[in-house]
């Protein structure tokens, strides 16, 4: 089975830039939107949806002891994608860093292409308290929000509860409750749901643990 991994140079670090330009005060979201359906009710307790991944101590991709594991080493993406095809959803999962670098970013990601190009949407945040939502076309991460700075999220070894929306070509991130960003884009209306995670420096480890993940199928209500 082939790596899914983007060793990324200029381009990723252009991209992502270690998740850090200024951060605005958030605003409410333009749009609210409804839970109809649980269609993923995930607790990592079996591998089998999942795309597993292993390359010694440098890469470990794997759903093992209730959680998925992403741990890395080096300057590059990864990315595990679930069986399945989804497309206007809420996707919800608890992520925990549990490296000691902060300089990262993690995250969750939605409609990506089954054929595991890596093309799809990427909603980041990282150990140091940045925020992004993110296009990948496979080979870099391209901003559609760029990364700044959120009081939402939890720093270093902790855990954060992510909540990404992608509703037509709606795209918001939630973390710990908190609206962060949000953006429009209709580069993709469907694919599969997975698990994320970047780093910008050679040498440097990247560990995150993902659990209970929930995917609704889900409905924008449009605010006046």
């Amino acid at each position: 089975m082939r790596l899914l991994m983007a060793i990324v140079g200029a381009a990723l670090l252009a991209a992502c830039a270690s998740i850090r330009p200024a951060m605005r005060t958030e605003p409410a979201p333009e749009s609210g939107f409804r839970y109809l359906e649980l269609l993923v009710d995930d607790d990592f307790a079996g591998s089998e949806p999942w795309r597993q991944y292993m390359d010694g101590d440098d890469l470990v991709m794997s759903a093992r002891d209730g959680v998925y594991q992403i741990d890395f080493v080096g300057r590059q993406y990864v990315w595990a994608q679930r069986q399945g095809w989804h497309s206007d959803i809420v996707l919800e999962a608890d992520a925990t860093q549990a490296s000691d670098f902060d300089h990262n970013a993690f995250g969750l990601a939605c409609r990506l292409d089954p054929a595991n190009s890596g093309r799809g949407y990427f909603f980041l945040i990282s150990g140091d308290g940045y925020a992004s939502i993110r296009w990948s076309n496979g080979r870099s991460l391209e901003p559609i929000v760029r990364a700044a700075s959120s009081a939402a999220i939890r720093s270093g070894k902790a855990s954060n509860s992510l909540r990404v929306v992608c509703i037509e070509d709606y795209l918001a991130l939630w973390v710990n409750g908190q609206f962060v960003a949000e953006a429009r884009d209709g580069r993709a209306s469907a694919g599969a749901v997975g698990l994320a995670g970047v780093m910008n420096y050679a040498g440097r480890r990247l560990a995150v643990h993902f659990d209970d993940l929930k995917v609704w199928r889900a409905a924008l209500d449009e605010r006046e």
